[in-house]
């Protein structure tokens, strides 16, 4: 669970620097068109993913109980994928890359679920 934990965070961490510092390319990798409000968005988003990274970094190197976090990161990724399958539902069919996301999240949060409901 702690690796599984420690990699979560550091991609947070990561992904979020990305779009707060190189807002235009993290939108051109999503297809968005930005404005400048769009940019102001996207950074600050971005930031907030970086330092939930950085705090589950921080927690997983101090805490012994790993279930928490795991939970909670199992409960983001899902929100991400419920946040999708609401775009499908209202917004119709979406494009590949929407579906692999789906399917990428689908393992993620499995994968933590085993972490999770497997003796240590």
């Amino acid at each position: 669970m702690k690796i599984y934990n420690y990699l979560n965070g550091i991609f947070y961490i990561l992904y979020g620097l990305f779009g707060a510092f190189l807002p235009l390319k993290m939108a051109a990798l999503m297809g968005w068109e930005l404005s400048l409000l769009g940019l102001h968005q996207v950074r600050a988003i971005s930031l907030v993913m970086a330092s939930l990274g950085l705090m589950s970094v921080l927690y997983v190197s101090k805490a012994t109980d790993q279930k928490p976090l795991t939970l909670a990161i199992i409960f983001i990724t899902l929100s991400f994928m419920a946040g999708r399958f609401l775009g499908l539902i209202f917004d119709g069919a979406g494009p590949m890359q929407t579906y692999q996301e789906i399917g990428i999240e689908i393992i993620w949060a499995g994968l933590g679920y085993f972490l999770l409901k497997r003796p240590v």
